[in-house]
């Protein structure tokens, strides 16, 4: 009843992780440098966020609809979930870059290519690092903006360019992973 093709995807062996090299990639200027974009995002988020809490209303935008305005509104105390997201995924995120021989890939990983399948996968997890806290900055910008009367919400903008941001360099890596199996 089942096709060969989903037989085999259903009975395949496990990869074993173990058998795989543990190296771990050089960092790179382009790797610094996005660590160095999380870092500044994330020092740049945090004084924001100290130096205008004060300024904010008791109540804020909590929630945006899929145009951006704001359709939830919640105590200012709620101004401090984001940047408390960006440190969790910041110290997260950069200690999961230090074992990418645990990761999960979609192409199968030998000594010969682990190297640079390894460099790819935590590229991207850096780059996923600077984008998300960069991404949660604005957020909480438009959030103090429309809370001050300066805007009337994110923008009709926001939501395409978050998911281009997301999707196209992950569309990029599996390319990219696959052409370098």
């Amino acid at each position: 009843m089942f096709n060969n093709n989903l037989v085999g995807i259903f009975n395949r062996k496990r990869v074993n992780k173990a058998d795989r090299p543990v190296i771990r990639p050089e960092k790179t200027p382009v790797d610094w440098l996005l660590d160095v974009v999380a870092l500044i995002g994330l020092m740049v988020f945090m004084g924001f966020v100290i130096y205008q809490f004060p300024k904010l209303p008791g109540n804020i935008p909590s929630h945006f609809d899929a145009a951006g305005n704001p359709d939830s509104y919640s105590d200012k105390s709620t101004f401090w979930i984001l940047p408390g997201v960006a440190v969790f995924i910041y110290i997260l995120l950069s200690l999961i870059v230090l074992v990418p021989h645990q990761f999960n890939y979609t192409v199968r990983i030998s000594p010969g290519n682990a190297l640079s399948q390894y460099t790819m996968a935590v590229r991207l997890i850096r780059y996923f690092k600077a984008a998300l806290i960069w991404m949660f900055f604005s957020i909480s910008l438009a959030t103090f903006r429309i809370s001050a009367g300066e805007s009337p919400g994110l923008g009709v903008w926001f939501m395409p360019v978050a998911l281009a941001a997301i999707f196209i360099p992950l569309i990029i890596y599996f390319i990219s992973a696959h052409r370098k199996q």
